[in-house]
């Protein structure tokens, strides 16, 4: 076959594949967009979210909320007052415990690094010094065992 043969003339005829999607139907995004329309009018208007935190948070006060209604009784406690004040402070508990979990973690992970260097110099101080080995081995389990002492304060902390 020549070069400018038939074979040469088919593959530059050919159409080129598009790795594109095709555009949704003019009708599934109408109803996508009533959908999201809808959710929206159901949650009512939203601000941004470091502004309705702290609005949240100014209005949860007692001294800066509305006065409340006159009929209620004069006993009720401060939570039936404040509905929404049970929010945040879940809010607070789980970062709490994340942040507890987190530090439980690196003190676990810093005491695994240490007994790993304790051994680690247990090996090296006997390939240098074996006349060493009782002396090196009482230290490096006194080390360990305080580094467990220590992780154990550090999570029970």
């Amino acid at each position: 076959l020549k070069a400018g043969g038939p074979a040469s003339a088919s593959a530059a005829q050919r159409p080129r594949t598009s790795t594109r999607r095709p555009p949704p139907p003019p009708a599934a995004m109408a109803l996508l967009r009533a959908a999201c329309a809808l959710r929206a009018a159901q949650q009512g208007p939203r601000l941004s979210a470091p502004l309705g935190a702290a609005l949240g948070r100014c209005f949860a006060a007692p001294a800066l909320r509305p006065a409340a209604r006159a009929e209620g009784p004069a006993g009720a406690s401060a939570l039936a007052a404040a509905p929404g004040l049970g929010a945040p402070l879940g809010k607070r508990h789980a970062g709490v415990s994340v942040l507890g979990c987190a530090i439980a973690m690196v003190a676990v992970g810093g005491c695994a690094q240490g007994i790993g260097q304790l051994f680690a110099a247990l090996v090296v101080g006997m390939a240098r010094n074996p006349s060493m080995k009782e002396d090196l081995f009482t230290y490096t389990l006194i080390g360990m065992g305080f580094l467990e002492f220590l992780a154990i304060v550090v999570i029970l902390i």
